[in-house]
């Protein structure tokens, strides 16, 4: 093993290394002082070898001590767009909190709402667009409309994305009152083509362009804290949702067009709801998907 891939090695093997030395060269002074005869052969040669291991050690010191850290290259880390999902399943199965920040939330709803509800004290933060504003909902459906995404050539407008909204809106209200997840929904007057999913150890920076990678934060980069302020400013100066008058049922399929009129007009969205009907936001409920598993 040459001297950069022992740099390269992760701390503890490095440390493991380190006392690997310094027990070869104890055993060699033993083996010396009580074993060697004085001004012998073998005595010569173990003072040699303890020598030179005494000087690697020392030399490494001195090479570490001017070797800009390595931490960089492991917090900040870009993500290819093969392997994003496998590196969700990783921060999902460790998060005890988490927040998202984007426009639709069909991920949240489809894939980290149902992983995340059955773990205990589970406290959850979400930004989406407000679906009441017709000229937001237009401007995220043109540009919808001019990326490579994953609904594969389907035709956005300002319906549909307030549906999408709305459908969010729904499942996470459903959380709340059915599965006792704690669920902060926050409706923002701005969309950002950069979508943020943040748990407290790492947080995954997507956009909606599958061709594109992702790039996943640690926390001890100093990015992390930059982007978890960007999503409490977002909070606070968005419109929040009460989420707790949903009806009570047993599962997301059994929605009904009177639970969503209800819930709807409880936060003051009766007009939506009629614009967009009833009938078929229970449908879209029900019929939800993670949209990143085929």
């Amino acid at each position: 093993m040459d001297a950069r891939s022992i740099l390269q090695l992760p701390i503890a093997h490095r440390r493991t290394f380190i006392a690997f030395l310094i027990a070869l060269c104890a055993v060699i002074v033993l083996c010396d002082i009580f074993l060697f005869p004085p001004d012998s052969r073998l005595s010569g040669y173990a003072q040699a070898l303890a020598s030179a291991v005494i000087v690697s050690l020392i030399m490494y010191w001195i090479v570490i001590s001017f070797i800009p850290s390595q931490q960089n290259t492991q917090t900040l880390q870009q993500v290819e767009p093969k392997d994003i999902t496998a590196e969700f399943e990783a921060l999902l199965s460790e998060a005890t909190r988490w927040r998202y920040t984007g426009n639709f939330g069909r991920y949240l709803r489809g894939k980290v709402l149902p992983t995340l509800a059955i773990k205990p004290n589970m406290q959850i933060s979400v930004s989406i667009i407000d679906p009441q504003d017709e000229l937001l909902c237009n401007s995220h459906a043109e540009y919808r409309n001019k990326i490579n995404s994953i609904d594969k050539g389907r035709h956005f407008d300002a319906t549909i994305v307030a549906l999408e909204v709305i459908v969010t809106i729904i499942h996470c209200a459903w959380y709340v009152t059915n599965k006792n997840v704690s669920i902060e929904l926050f409706l923002l007057s701005m969309f950002d083509p950069l979508r943020i999913d943040s748990s407290d150890s790492a947080m995954i920076l997507t956009v909606e362009d599958r061709r594109r990678p992702a790039l996943k934060i640690t926390n001890e980069h100093f990015m992390y804290n930059h982007f978890d302020l960007q999503m409490r400013f977002e909070r606070q100066q968005g419109r929040e949702l009460p989420l707790q008058k949903f009806s009570h049922c047993t599962s997301i399929s059994a929605i009904t067009e009177a639970d969503v009129r209800e819930f709807l007009t409880s936060i003051n969205m009766q007009d939506l709801c009629e614009k967009l009907t009833p009938g078929k936001i229970a449908e879209a409920c029900r019929e939800v998907r993670n949209p990143y598993e085929d």
